[in-house]
């Protein structure tokens, strides 16, 4: 067996112990947990963010600062005071094979059950020789009421970093995937070039009235951004972000308001995050009828398809995104997404109004 030393704490009474081991032991002598499979005191486990995780870890700068929270689940495993430090309690572990096969599931992970699992024989990439330490906290049997409270105390009592934070670390540290990458680049672009200029929140900097930029790279995923080509070779970088702020210009023009300068009180949705992500579904029926009516996509060309498409609903331009007819578009996705695919069919019939095929 193998000894670790642990240090006692009393929160209101309630003692628990902290200490580091190597987690490809302590997975050895956890709970067995089939993936998905439901728990008493946890979420659902998720293969990919287990294998995410080992191979996140195999990298130099895998690192796991946080501490992982475990209990026993019997007797097995006992805490003693150490005799040479009065400070310092002590655990003894298994290190062989038998004494891992007698400790099996004498251990329950209450929180970063992700982070441990991902040590498992079957999932984990880092090499055997490596040496990798975390650290954990310690509970002692509680009951099931009790991990459910510390469950529920590290993931809904504390607060949490925002996405958009979490991502821009990501993309900082180049922990991104390459599809991210290229749209975080994108989004970039687009925050240093009118009309958006200053208007994303790449961080977690204060911006009135602000787009969040993980929010941005969702409305222009979902509008297939991605997927603009001409001569049938995708958009540039350069290429795409000049095509969008030409949209969203011409947008500015014919509906009579700022991205930066409008209050919300006179624009409505339209400087919000609902009226972008409407106008994001239309930018690619928008390109895709330019390029089969074999027209330019500039400025006049935009702002006339556009004008044409709020004529056919009979309401003033500029009233398009604040008139009583319009308020339940943007109330949720769904309702963006359903006002958006209405537009998308008078766009596509715009020029068809007066034809007669007989």
């Amino acid at each position: 067996m193998k000894t670790i030393y642990l240090q006692k704490i009393i929160q209101h009474g309630k003692e628990c112990y902290i200490g580091k081991a190597d987690p490809r032991d302590l997975v050895r002598i956890a709970q067995n947990i089939e993936m998905s499979e439901t728990q008493e005191a946890q979420r659902p486990l998720s293969e990919k963010k287990v294998k995410d995780l080992a191979k996140y870890i195999e990298a130099p700068d895998g690192l796991l600062p946080n501490t992982i929270t475990i209990a026993t689940k019997d007797d097995r495993l006992v805490v003693s005071p150490c005799p040479d430090d009065p400070q310092l309690f002590t655990m003894e572990i298994p290190e062989s094979k038998s004494e891992f096969e007698q400790y099996v599931n004498s251990i329950d992970v209450m929180d970063g059950q992700h982070r441990l699992y991902s040590f498992r024989d079957d999932v984990r990439k880092i090499s055997d020789n490596e040496m990798f330490e975390i650290g954990f906290t310690l509970y002692i049997t509680p009951s099931l009421v009790e991990r459910q409270t510390i469950f529920i105390t590290c993931n809904e009592k504390q607060e949490k970093v925002n996405s958009n934070l979490l991502m821009f670390f990501r993309e900082q540290l180049g922990m991104i995937s390459q599809s991210d990458k290229e749209y975080f680049s994108l989004v970039n672009q687009l925050n240093n070039t009118y009309p958006l200029k200053g208007k994303i929140i790449m961080s977690a900097e204060k911006i009135t009235n602000g787009f969040k930029a993980n929010q941005v790279i969702d409305a222009l995923r979902a509008a297939r951004v991605d997927s603009m080509t001409k001569k049938q070779q995708p958009l540039t970088l350069a290429e795409k972000v000049s095509v969008i702020s030409s949209y969203l210009k011409a947008w500015e023009l014919v509906v009579g308001f700022s991205f930066t300068k409008s209050t919300a009180k006179s624009a409505g949705p339209a400087i919000k995050m609902a009226g972008f992500r409407y106008m994001m579904y239309l930018l690619k029926p928008i390109w895709d009828r330019a390029i089969s009516t074999q027209q330019k996509f500039d400025q006049d060309y935009i702002k006339t398809t556009i004008q044409k498409m709020i004529s056919q609903y009979g309401v003033p331009y500029g009233q398009f995104f604040t008139c009583n007819d319009h308020k339940l578009w943007f109330r949720d996705r769904t309702a963006i997404a359903a006002a958006a695919n209405g537009s998308i069919e008078v766009i596509n019939q715009l020029g068809s109004e007066d034809f007669d095929p007989l």
